[in-house]
């Protein structure tokens, strides 16, 4: 709370074979260090509105498995 948000990282997963610490490496070899989510939540399907925009805001009080 002191410093602001954590990063996080919302994710549809299509396979199953595929997790946080896998995707955290991989973005960790792509991207400079403090761009890595320390989060990474995996959700059936995103939050969009009618005209097909992810609503951002309902995604923090979407129930995650990770």
């Amino acid at each position: 709370e002191k410093f602001g948000q954590r990063l996080a990282a919302y994710v549809v997963r299509s396979d199953a074979s595929v997790d946080a610490d896998a995707l955290k490496a991989h973005v960790k070899a792509q991207l400079a260090g403090y761009k890595v989510p320390r989060d990474i939540h995996f959700i059936e399907v995103l939050p969009r509105n009618a005209t097909g925009k992810v609503l951002k805001r309902q995604l923090v009080e979407l129930p995650a498995e990770a």
